[in-house]
């Protein structure tokens, strides 16, 4: 219960929703480079920042292959070309 309310929250509202933000992260690093909790938990702080941006950064390129098979899948024997709007993020 705890975490669906903190995935559905915009922003964090106390102590605890930065503890559950944490958790989520190490499970994030955990689950990607096949490590226990323990293990993730134990490392330097920095070492847990450079993990946390590596396995973001693999799901992300991961979820657009996916979808690219999916469009692909669509379209059958048309071309499928991606579109990169990442350009409007910028500041």
């Amino acid at each position: 219960m705890r975490v669906d309310k903190f995935l559905k929250k915009d922003k964090y509202d106390s102590v605890e929703d930065i503890a559950t933000q944490i958790e989520l992260w190490a499970y994030i690093i955990a689950k990607h480079f096949s490590i226990s909790l323990l293990e993730v938990y134990s490392m330097p702080p920095q070492l847990f920042k450079q993990s946390l941006v590596w396995a973001m950064a693999s799901t992300e390129e991961n979820n657009k292959e996916i979808e690219r098979k999916k469009q692909q899948a669509k379209s059958g024997d048309r071309e499928v070309v991606g579109l990169d709007y990442s350009f409007l993020d910028w500041e």
